[in-house]
């Protein structure tokens, strides 16, 4: 009797401990075991495991059943070595909301290649693994070429503002030519902004962010002469403040106004020079094919004449300016001048790159340069000495 009793103590004891082990177990391998992976909300295809940087990506993407219409556009990230970008995908084509595929196209970025990983940006998706090739030669040329374009300032108005423009910067054209007449022809001008936008007095007043000092020196060289001598120079240092005016209406784009001196630096009757107050508004236009004209005309009244004192017989009052052209191909520059007269001039400027801009209007160009009128320079304000054809080379134009 008491060995089946012990027999089945045994027994009992066995088959709990089998009970307690099974249930240990279960619970173990609960925590062990993975917990099922979601299904993505996106999934995300392409034609071919392969592609080229800097080529047009295609890209299928089939939406989530919860989804009721279709974004315009995803942002693709693509990772590798730790290094993430994001490329813009849009639609290719137009779809309903019924429509459970539709196809992308983006631009893969020209400096990433060899195996890449690629998922939506912002949305759930599987993983894709892209094997990317290095661009060909043109493509890598077509991105420099599109490097270089956006590094250029646009025409217009960004033209008459250049980013980041420098304290010391360039005014009007800077050239030399040569030509009618074995005469030679250079203007070096400059303009220089005597405040930084940051500086305390500019923090007392803000409009003394503009002032600034011009310098401009125009030379008229006889080469054809014994000595090659200097026929005339004009020397015209100038005070002015200039600014962005506000966009809109018939409002110009810049607003300049200032006293400028003029003169020849010589004695005697050959002496020459002017005082004048000015204002000069610009008003800018661009096309689409990227060409621009500017209308600059220049008022000035005058202070002191002594030396020429029917000047505005010849001159006038005003200085007609026209720019029209594209920044990367010929650019033309005329200015009229009308004396009360009716006796005046006209000047032409041509000019084409020889090289890729260093900055706003700032380069090398060939230059051609037609003068016909009164006064090409101060001493021969009134005299007209026929028609000038000159060609040479211009840095600013």
């Amino acid at each position: 009797m008491r060995n089946m009793t012990f027999e089945r103590l045994i027994k009992t004891l066995q088959v709990g401990f089998c009970a307690m082990a099974a249930v240990v177990l279960g619970i173990l391998l609960w925590f062990a075991a993975p917990p099922a992976a979601a299904a993505p909300n996106w999934l995300i295809a392409t034609p071919d495991e392969t592609a080229q940087a800097g080529a047009t990506l295609q890209l299928d993407i089939v939406k989530p059943a919860a989804q009721a219409d279709w974004p315009e556009t995803f942002q693709l990230k693509l990772s590798r070595d730790g290094r993430t970008q994001e490329v813009t995908l849009a639609a290719a084509s137009p779809t309903t909301p019924e429509d459970t595929r539709r196809t992308y196209h983006g631009v893969l970025p020209v400096d990433l290649s060899g195996l890449v990983r690629a998922v939506l940006a912002g949305a759930a998706s599987n993983r894709l693994a892209l094997l990317v090739g290095a661009p060909d030669a043109i493509e890598r040329m077509r991105s420099a070429e599109a490097e270089t374009a956006a590094a250029q300032p646009a025409p217009g108005r960004a033209l008459l503002f250049p980013p980041n423009e420098p304290a010391l910067s360039a005014n009007e054209p800077m050239y030399f030519v040569v030509g009618s007449h074995t005469t030679a022809r250079f203007q070096f001008s400059f303009k220089y902004r005597l405040f930084d936008p940051d500086s305390l007095p500019v923090e007392w007043f803000t409009p003394l962010a503009g002032l600034h000092f011009g310098y401009t020196q125009t030379s008229l060289w006889d080469l054809g002469a014994d000595s090659a001598p200097f026929r005339d120079t004009s020397y015209r240092p100038s005070l002015f403040w200039q600014g962005a005016m506000p966009d809109q209406g018939l409002m110009p784009d810049l607003l300049r106004g200032g006293y400028e001196h003029e003169s020849n630096g010589k004695d005697g009757a050959n002496s020459r020079s002017i005082n004048t107050l000015f204002v000069q508004p610009v008003w800018s236009t661009e096309f689409g094919d990227g060409r621009s004209l500017i209308f600059a005309p220049n008022f000035y009244g005058y202070l002191d004449k002594a030396d020429n004192p029917d000047i505005q017989r010849y001159r006038g009052y005003a200085d007609w300016k026209l720019r029209y052209g594209r920044e990367d191909g010929m650019v033309a520059l005329a200015q009229l001048r009308t004396g009360t007269s009716g006796k005046g001039s006209a000047q032409l400027d041509l000019s084409w790159p020889l090289r890729r801009p260093l900055f706003a209007r700032t380069g090398g160009f060939l230059h051609f340069q037609l003068f016909k009128g009164y006064g090409e320079t101060l001493v021969d304000y009134n005299l007209d000495r026929g028609t000038q054809v000159r060609i040479g080379f211009s840095i600013v134009r």
